[in-house]
């Protein structure tokens, strides 16, 4: 899911549970629960573009999605709580950028074959932060992005 997604049910965690420990323990289990949710990203065609379109694409939504996230919920949630919470929310992804940013090639999938351990590393963080992750095609993917989004929020914050 897109980084706003992420942030957005982060959000709605730390202003329902309030716990510090808790709401970013759950943030960052959401994560993998969301990604579990065909959806579509911007990371989803990046064998398509260059690596400085698809990194300016995600800075953007993270940026976007961290100052949505806090500018909605500052008032009603702790940023004890609500800061940890957004930035657990993202870890999965932040964990995966190295590989891509530094590795990843559109004409190869895994590390070459005498790769660097640093190389190795950031590809065994890609496959291990990807594990749930299901993608559908644009428009449908970010129609149950949002779908998806909307459910979360009226769950917790009890509309």
């Amino acid at each position: 899911m897109m980084a706003t997604a992420h942030t957005l049910v982060a959000g709605a965690i730390a202003f329902s549970v309030r716990d510090p420990i808790l709401a970013p323990t759950l943030s960052l289990a959401s994560h993998f629960l969301l990604d579990s949710i065909p959806h579509w990203d911007f990371g989803a065609d990046w064998r398509k573009r260059t690596k400085y379109a698809t990194g300016t694409f995600a800075i953007i939504d993270t940026l976007f999605g961290l100052t949505l996230a806090y500018v909605l919920f500052e008032k009603i949630t702790h940023p004890s709580v609500l800061i940890p919470s957004l930035i657990y929310s993202l870890i999965p992804d932040w964990l995966e950028a190295p590989w891509y940013i530094f590795f990843a090639n559109p004409k190869r999938i895994g590390p070459k074959p005498y790769a660097t351990i640093l190389e190795k590393i950031s590809y065994y963080f890609y496959k291990l932060t990807n594990f749930a992750h299901t993608k559908a095609p644009f428009p449908w993917g970010f129609i149950t992005q949002i779908a998806t989004v909307i459910f979360f929020l009226l769950l917790l914050l009890r509309f």
